[in-house]
């Protein structure tokens, strides 16, 4: 059962409707039919933002406006993303959980051009890009620790919108971050978290940064950010807390603050193959970056395999496929045809 709509978003949600506007809008009504996650309440604050339109590309920018409105919110708002807020309650992940490692893939693309933070980006990528492992060092000669420092407060101060922050946990990339820094991660994470935008230029080396922070720095940031009203530091991503996103697929709900999303994996699609696990993915509160969370840089220079609108759809209809082999999930969603 999907979140509840009001008849005439019942009715662009229709594939029939959503279909005579593409495959990628056939996918975003899907979600939106799909997703179990959303209260009541929540629904009808959206239901009112998005009132009126009537075709999908109205929808569609109208559920940006308020993407931008009430998720991806100013820092200097009074107010936190409404995921971390009560009236997402129904989505908030166990706020006990186990402190562990989270992981997250940042582009530093638009850092490089940036008036205000572009020479000093180029300098920390030049110090840091060929020695690695001195970023993941805790203390450094004071040179490079003023360049690190300097760069990550010019960073934070750049990161304008107090946006949830979309991560993975490390366990589920092995766990051990001295090795995953080994492998081609740029790409295994792109392609394992559904980044289907990167990279956004053709023949164009997109820079990367591996980010890796604690489950208990993102409870802290939340606390010290209380008068914004967050309940909760810990979310499963929903169909309302990013635009409007054809590689994006709700995941079944469990009561009890346990339930992640499933990200959908960009790697060549077979048809015949259905995958028979997932990688977990959370939404944790913003937290300004602290220079020991950046652990390694690279590129992601190669085009993932989803290419055309044909290609999503036949991995979305492997990936809804593995999510029915699920315990009690043989309902959830269906196969788009």
């Amino acid at each position: 059962m999907g979140m509840q709509l009001t008849p005439q978003l019942v009715n662009l949600s229709r594939d029939t409707i959503a279909s005579q506007s593409g495959i990628a809008a056939r996918c975003e009504a899907a979600n939106f039919r799909w997703e179990p996650a959303i209260s009541d309440e929540r629904a009808a604050e959206y239901s009112a933002y998005v009132e009126g339109v009537a075709t999908h590309k109205d929808w569609k920018a109208e559920h940006k406006g308020y993407v931008s409105s009430f998720v991806q919110v100013a820092k200097d708002l009074p107010r936190s993303a409404e995921c971390f807020m009560a009236v997402n309650a129904q989505a908030h992940l166990n706020e006990q959980l186990d402190n562990t490692y989270l992981l997250r893939l940042e582009s530093f693309d638009y850092l490089f051009s940036h008036p205000l933070v572009a020479n000093l980006a180029e300098a920390f990528w030049q110090r840091f890009f060929k020695s690695q492992k001195d970023l993941r060092k805790a203390n450094l000669n004071d040179t490079d620790e003023a360049l690190r420092s300097d760069f990550i407060n010019q960073w934070n101060a750049q990161r304008i919108q107090a946006r949830p922050l979309f991560s993975a946990f490390l366990n589920d990339f092995g766990g051990n971050l001295d090795a995953l820094c080994k492998e081609d991660w740029p790409h295994l994470l792109r392609d394992r978290l559904g980044l289907t935008h990167w990279p956004s230029t053709a023949g164009k080396p997109l820079p990367v940064a591996l980010m890796c922070y604690t489950v208990d720095e993102v409870r802290q940031a939340r606390l010290l950010a209380r008068k914004k009203g967050a309940v909760a530091s810990l979310s499963r991503p929903t169909v309302l807390d990013a635009e409007m996103y054809a590689a994006f697929i709700p995941a079944p709900f469990t009561p009890g603050g346990a339930s992640y999303g499933h990200t959908l994996d960009l790697t060549d699609p077979v048809p015949s193959v259905i995958p028979t696990d997932f990688t977990p993915e959370l939404l944790n509160f913003p937290l300004d970056y602290l220079p020991r969370h950046i652990k390694a840089l690279g590129f992601i220079t190669r085009a993932h395999a989803l290419q055309d609108d044909a290609a999503t759809l036949t991995a979305r209809n492997r990936h809804v496929q593995g999510l029915q082999t699920l315990p009690g999930c043989a309902g959830f969603g269906e196969v788009l045809v």
